[in-house]
């Protein structure tokens, strides 16, 4: 793929940028010499986007509400859900005017003229009447893109270690001599049930670290208070590419790299003194990722994937983090109990309010096949 200094237009708004069609796009009006901070961020469905804007330096300074040591870059690649701020200093001259461009793309569906890779620009001004400054088409591999493994933190947290707990995902994708079109990261497709997990863990008691309290459509995994947590995702479908997004913590993002031993990809670490912290990143086809937290943060934290359509169709899992302490210290406001009384929701015991492992009434989950996931540490 290659990008340009002016994009060519398709011919109905399937991009917006600040809510407008992308065809459409309003002027930025920048002084001379003056430093702006451009907030990036990526509300797409399914597409990764590519922002840079020719002739001028971006300076990282955040990566999805995370601050960071500054990086420079010439531009970033950003899947579902994720965010950026970085710092651009306006040049001295007002001979030109530029151009920032934003390119939609997937490499896991068919290029096509037009719609895959889509191409638009936001005008740059820096006077109204002068001309558009132009670039020669450069390939993807020649720019600095903006890179979570060589990143580091403004707060400079160090590695999280050693580590209590290691976890295995591995995406696992349909039967595909079958209709059904769910993904999942654990043995089941997602799916809610008639008690919430947030009100199991608060009304089972010593049975609230067992996963048996929870449905199996949950993918809970149980992480105990203050333990360091290792997860890895192994995505060995290709071409589909995946995202990973973590409610309740941002994760350290520490290494990345092939699935399958043979592939030519080569492994890649962080590379700074401490590793980034994320709440979202790009699950590459045939690869894996490994990131870090540490179970400080008690509650029940939805992990799943921002490509909308896989989400819906189950690709996520659940963290029940420190059940014991959450049981201490936080309460369900009257109120929603008092709403889910009002729709006929049970707000106590396992998944099918009950208590004990007793699922009868739940719906049997959706299995999908594939690579076995594994937890190993307490």
């Amino acid at each position: 793929m290659k990008t340009t200094s002016l994009g060519r237009h398709p011919n109905y708004p399937t991009v917006l940028i600040n809510g407008i069609n992308a065809n459409l796009s309003q002027p930025i009006r920048f002084l001379p010499g003056r430093r702006y901070r451009l907030r990036v961020v990526s509300m797409s469905f399914t597409y990764w986007f590519k922002v840079r804007l020719p002739g001028h330096a971006m300076q990282v300074i955040e990566a999805d509400g995370i601050y960071s040591q500054t990086s420079a870059v010439d531009g970033l690649d950003m899947c579902p859900g994720q965010r950026y701020s970085v710092i651009i200093t306006a040049r001295e001259s007002l001979e030109f005017n530029y151009a920032l461009n934003v390119t939609f793309h997937s490499n896991f569906l068919a290029r096509k003229p037009g719609l895959n890779p889509r191409y638009h620009h936001v005008p740059i001004v820096y006077r109204k009447d002068a001309p558009v400054k132009t670039f020669p088409l450069i390939e993807d591999h020649e720019v600095k893109w903006a890179d979570e493994y060589a990143m580091e933190p403004q707060d400079k947290q160090m590695l999280l270690e050693p580590v209590d707990q290691h976890i295995v995902l591995n995406v696992k994708a349909p039967n595909r001599n079958t209709s059904i079109s769910a993904h999942a990261y654990g043995d089941y497709a997602y799916a809610p049930v008639p008690v919430p997990p947030l009100y199991t863990a608060l009304t089972t008691g010593d049975m609230a670290l067992s996963p048996s309290v929870y449905a199996p459509q949950l993918n809970a995994i149980i992480l105990k208070h203050n333990h360091i947590v290792e997860l890895e995702l192994r995505n060995s479908f290709a071409p589909i590419m995946h995202t990973y997004h973590s409610h309740g913590h941002a994760f350290q993002v520490v290494e990345t790299g092939p699935v399958n031993s043979n592939s030519s990809i080569p492994v890649k670490r962080f590379t700074g003194r401490q590793p980034m912290r994320r709440d979202t990143i790009t699950l590459a086809a045939g690869q894996y990722v490994r990131v870090r937290i540490k179970a400080d943060n008690p509650g029940v934290w939805y992990q799943h994937c921002h490509q909308e359509q896989h989400n819906l169709s189950g690709m996520a899992f659940t963290f029940i983090e420190a059940p014991d302490v959450m049981q201490q210290t936080l309460r369900v406001p009257q109120e929603m109990l008092e709403f889910c009384r009002i729709l006929g929701h049970p707000t106590q015991g396992n998944s099918a309010g009950h208590f004990g492992s007793d699922m009868t009434g739940i719906d049997l989950p959706l299995a999908i096949n594939g690579t076995a996931n594994s937890i190993t540490g307490t």
